[in-house]
């Protein structure tokens, strides 16, 4: 009689679970996306540095020659990026953390936001070595 009344209390409780979101993602807002590369962005170490993964589906792959971050404000002015030492390769692998410092493979071009701020959309890009194959990902911070 025991196991039954326990059953009863369990099973309602199993239930409500059902159909929640896994998504561990509580601070970042993914939004708008193009190209032919696929980029999500995730939460990072810290609410400020999130993490962007991406993969070419045609050929397979998941590396790049260059990643830069801008507001969608200004787009002209990334406030952080990275690129391959050799433009001529796709030396940076995904995922790849905001502010991360690079491997001897690649180099920072430009620092001028480690730390992104909420509540401001940026558009991460990503660009491989063709020049020709990219794709971006557009997201906000919240807190």
């Amino acid at each position: 009689m025991v196991k039954f009344l326990w059953g009863l209390l369990l099973i309602p409780a199993l239930l409500m679970g059902c159909g929640k979101s896994n998504n561990t993602n509580t601070n970042v807002q993914e939004g708008k996306s193009g190209g032919n590369i696929l980029v999500h962005v995730s939460d990072g170490d810290t609410i400020s540095r999130p993490l962007y993964s991406w993969e070419d589906p045609i050929n397979n792959d998941m590396s790049a020659m260059k990643i830069e971050v801008a507001q969608t404000s200004n787009l002209s002015s990334p406030v952080w990026g990275e690129q391959s030492n050799d433009p001529s390769k796709n030396n940076i692998q995904s995922p790849l953390t905001q502010g991360d410092p690079g491997s001897s493979l690649y180099a920072p071009f430009v620092t001028t936001d480690l730390d992104l701020q909420s509540n401001i959309e940026y558009r991460v890009t990503i660009t491989k070595a063709d020049g020709i194959t990219s794709g971006y990902r557009e997201f906000t911070i919240v807190p």
